[in-house]
């Protein structure tokens, strides 16, 4: 694990998004963002902007850490 990752203690219950097995409240856990489409393009269609993609926090157990770092 690098040294710039740090973990959040968990202050309810949540789902890993890797294993989706379940974080339990007090257990650590990494918030890591993941793009889905392209975040950074917007196109503009006459009367509106189209954003073609979206980021979204998600949780990694420490499990998954381990296995994945």
């Amino acid at each position: 694990m690098s040294k710039e990752m740090k973990l959040t203690k968990s202050r309810t219950d949540n789902k890993c998004h890797e294993c989706k097995k379940d974080i339990k409240k007090g257990s650590h856990y990494l918030k890591k963002t993941i793009s889905i489409g392209n975040p950074n393009k917007e196109t503009h269609n006459g009367e509106y902007f189209v954003s073609h993609g979206i980021r979204v926090a998600v949780k990694i157990c420490q499990a998954c850490i381990a296995r994945i770092f």
